[in-house]
């Protein structure tokens, strides 16, 4: 035989063989196939989570007990670890939409990190998203292209600078542009939990005016370039927010001119304002009451860090524009001494009839001679008011805080303070977690 034919013959047996491995393969692939069919079929009959229709298999999903916090893309945590326990429940989580609608952006990342996210916030489908980008906030553009890629389904957007990252001085601001409209936008959060995010207020309020239904407004340590080579802004009106958050600033001489987070309050109109919380004023008391004035809301809820050098003309300006007020909470540095006008201002009957919530909080010493004062005040609110007041709080300093040293009330004062308290009125006088009175 020739060793021509010898070839052949050897191919053509090696063809055979190459053709009964594939079928061999495919009879073992069926076979698996079959035997996974099987497997699954009985941890449908085992597992009673199969049996149960898909509408209380997507609620107990959606029952979990998260964090507070938007989750994170974790594969050991949900919803990601619903996808790699077994395929029902990765069906079941892939068909749960809002199950991704919320997620925590830890940042600074690669441009992989945007793509996984952009798959994540792909599974919500059409529903409402829920954002929060951490740590470092210089621009990324890729994380940019994201929010601007949804930004017709956000509806709650925060941004948070974390030390060290803060340092990096964060562009927050810049991650909104002001040409694409946030149609769906509600709850808006900037915090630079050191350092502050400079940024021109006409960039920003253009950022606010692209959000026509935002509801609540947070912006801490941020500082604005006013009047930096731009014409001054002009109002805006936001006709739907309810709260807003505003103060901690951030003072830094070369960049501030005209303040930081309160200027803001200078170039907003918000009528439909309930709570208002400003942790520092950082305004004149007549741009404070200007803007009050302005918005004319019905303000619910008040909450302020009282400048040390407010007269009690200027707490009566600042109070007689918001009569629907029902809780009224301040804060000091300085000891009731910082809150005399207050109580004076609020132991006349037109102002603030409606209260029923007042909080004093303060980080100074209590004279045992301001108590007198408090008691009278207290005394007309619960006697001589069109609204009787339901609660009065007077946060003192805690031990750990180092001033723990409180003068209390004389025996006579504490005694009429008693009796208020048997007439309806709730009284705490003392640290958070302990009442002296």
């Amino acid at each position: 035989m020739s060793s021509t034919s010898v070839v052949r013959q050897l191919r053509e047996h090696l063809d055979e063989l190459s053709s009964s491995i594939v079928a061999q393969e495919a009879v073992l692939h069926n076979l698996r196939t079959q035997r996974s069919e099987a497997r699954r079929k009985l941890n449908r009959f085992l597992d009673p989570m199969a049996r149960l229709p898909f509408e209380i298999q997507s609620h107990i999903f959606l029952s979990v007990d998260l964090d507070s916090e938007p989750p994170r893309p974790d594969s050991n945590a949900p919803p990601m670890i619903f996808t790699n326990v077994c395929r029902l429940w990765r069906d079941i989580a892939l068909a749960t939409p809002k199950l991704w609608d919320a997620l925590l952006l830890d940042l600074p990342r690669g441009p992989q990190y945007a793509e996984f996210c952009k798959l994540w916030l792909s599974r919500a489908c059409s529903h409402s998203l829920s954002l929060k980008l951490s740590g470092s906030l210089k621009l990324q553009g890729d994380i940019q292209e994201l929010v601007t890629t949804y930004r017709n389904q956000i509806e709650n957007l925060s941004f948070t600078a974390l030390s060290p990252y803060s340092l990096e001085v964060p562009c927050m601001v810049f991650y909104l542009d002001p040409r694409f409209p946030l149609s769906s936008l509600k709850t808006l959060s900037f915090e630079a939990d050191e350092d502050a995010d400079f940024s021109t207020m006409s960039r920003w309020l253009g950022v606010l005016r692209a959000a026509p239904a935002l509801a609540s407004l947070t912006m801490r340590n941020m500082s604005f370039l006013v009047g930096y080579g731009e014409l001054p802004p002009r109002t805006l009106t936001l006709p739907s927010l309810e709260v807003l958050h505003v103060g901690q600033p951030y003072r830094f001489a070369v960049y501030r001119k005209d303040g930081s987070t309160a200027v803001v309050l200078q170039y907003l109109t918000l009528p439909a304002l309930k709570t208002l919380n400003v942790s520092d004023v950082d305004i004149s008391k007549q741009e404070f009451v200007s803007f009050l004035s302005r918005s004319s809301p019905t303000l619910e809820s008040f909450h302020l860090t009282v400048p040390h050098d407010w007269s009690v003309n200027a707490m009566s300006q600042l109070l007689r524009p918001v009569p629907s007020l029902s809780f009224l909470e301040l804060s000091s540095d300085s000891g009731l001494t910082a809150f005399l006008p207050s109580i004076e201002v609020l132991s006349t009957s037109d102002v603030l009839p409606n209260l029923r919530q007042l909080t004093f909080n303060t980080n100074g010493h209590v004279s045992i001679a301001h108590y007198g004062k408090v008691l009278s005040m207290l005394t007309f609110r619960c006697t001589s008011c069109p609204t009787r007041l339901d609660s009065f709080v007077l946060n003192l300093p805690s031990e750990e805080s180092g001033d723990y040293a409180h003068d209390l009330p004389a025996a006579e004062v504490r005694a009429a303070l008693r009796r208020l308290v048997d007439d309806g009125l709730n009284i705490h006088i003392g640290p958070r977690s302990e009442n002296l009175l």
